[in-house]
């Protein structure tokens, strides 16, 4: 709820405090906390509660309606180094919270494709060491040339699996290349949501880089295990050589994703900086 409340004291920032300004204001913050108790019993994240609570309730013309008075009567006019939010410039498309919030989820999604894509390639050397630490051992020895062939066969179906998952992982960013292209910029409202979801996943971002890079450097651990305390061959020559694949993969995995929600955020606010220009 604190954030909600900044939002309210910045909306109202602009507005006379008279008493009519705070009971409007005390009525909007009212109503906004019931709907958030509301929205988080019902088991929604927390940052979708709120930005559905400031799209509801949020609006200047909610706030007009409570206080029953015409926009241009209490907001002032804004001045004329400052950026027009109401009157957006000629030509600029408005992104608004629903459309922001996709653009966020389909970004997270590709990044996870591109990482799960990462993932397959990197552990597509798996299946020849591990057919070939199989055919090593006296019962399989007889398939050995089977199981060397299926080994290889894993390895490019992971690679062709990886390579699909990266190029869908493009395919879903088609659909906001206008960002790139067009002039855009976000309504006040989605502004603030953003500005908050991008505070509120910096957090995880450190914890999913740092778990990463750890995976990455404990990668060698299985080998030096094996080595250590050898069970037989097996596990020495093959399980702890694939098992260095595979926490690799699943480092870069999580360092790839580290990012997957900051970095939609933070594009979408640099739409501000453009507005400026």
């Amino acid at each position: 709820m604190e954030t909600i409340k900044n939002y309210l004291d910045a909306m109202f920032a602009s507005i006379p405090d008279t008493p009519q300004a705070r009971k409007a204001k005390q009525e909007l913050y009212s109503m906004m906390e019931d709907k958030y108790n509301e929205l988080i019993q019902s088991g929604m994240p927390k940052n979708e509660v709120i930005g559905t609570i400031i799209s509801e309730f949020g609006s200047k013309e909610d706030l007009m309606e409570i206080l029953g008075q015409k926009k241009h009567s209490i907001i002032p006019a804004p001045k004329n180094d400052a950026p027009n939010y109401e009157m957006p410039p000629k030509g600029r498309r408005i992104i608004d919270s629903y459309e922001a919030d996709n653009y966020i989820k389909d970004c997270t999604s590709s990044r996870i494709l591109l990482g799960c894509g990462v993932f397959f390639c990197i552990i597509a050397p798996i299946g020849p060491i591990l057919a070939s630490g199989l055919g090593d051992i006296f019962i399989l020895s007889l398939f050995s040339d089977f199981i060397e062939a299926i080994g290889v066969i894993l390895l490019f179906v992971s690679v062709g699996l990886g390579v699909a998952l990266i190029l869908l992982s493009t395919s879903r960013n088609k659909l906001w290349r206008f960002l790139d292209h067009e002039h855009c910029m976000l309504d006040p409202e989605t502004e603030f949501v953003i500005q908050n979801e991008l505070i509120d996943n910096q957090e995880n971002k450190s914890f999913m880089l740092a778990g990463g890079i750890l995976l990455c450097i404990v990668s060698v651990v299985p080998v030096i295990f094996f080595g250590i305390f050898s069970i037989c061959d097996f596990f020495t020559d093959a399980l702890g050589p694939s098992l260095i694949f595979v926490l690799v993969g699943a480092g870069v995995f999580f360092i790839l994703n580290a990012t997957r929600r900051t970095t939609p955020c933070e594009k979408l606010l640099m739409l501000k900086d453009n507005v400026l220009k």
